[in-house]
């Protein structure tokens, strides 16, 4: 696979993935941002695309699900609307699309079906750790 190797360019420490908190998102972010990290961002953006998927719902949604926790996603949406960090205007955003046509399956995605399938992501995402935060009703024991 690897033809040549580079230089010996390694993510952070502090960057493990599913980004767990909003300071490490703003921690990869700024890893992005950051042009001599190029190999190491084309490494994520490769290792990324491996995850799969049969289509381009199913390998957006892996993507992102393996880049954030359900706690970090519910801090973020498309617009950035409710005090949310906006995802449109991060640099994953760019990697997420990278990603996604890296893929085999799914090479020839438009950045319209990214978006959607990336949007209804974060609100369903939002949704689920709200109701995880439910806790169960409580069922009476048997007399």
């Amino acid at each position: 696979m690897n033809s040549t190797p580079g230089p010996d360019v390694e993510m952070p420490d502090s960057i493990q993935f599913p980004l767990e908190q909003l300071e490490a998102v703003e921690a990869f972010e700024q890893f992005l941002k950051e042009p001599s990290n190029g190999p190491a961002r084309q490494r994520v953006i490769s290792s990324l695309a491996n995850i799969g998927g049969q289509d381009v719902k199913r390998v957006t949604w892996n993507i992102l699900g393996r880049l954030f926790t359900d706690e970090v996603s519910h801090q973020i949406n498309w617009k950035g609307v409710h005090n949310k960090k906006p995802f449109s205007r991060m640099a994953t955003k760019t990697l997420l699309f990278s990603a996604v046509r890296k893929n085999v399956v799914t090479r020839s995605a438009t950045d319209a079906e990214v978006t959607k399938h990336a949007i209804r992501w974060f609100n369903l995402a939002a949704d689920q750790a709200a109701r995880r935060r439910v806790p169960p009703p409580s069922t009476p024991p048997p007399e």
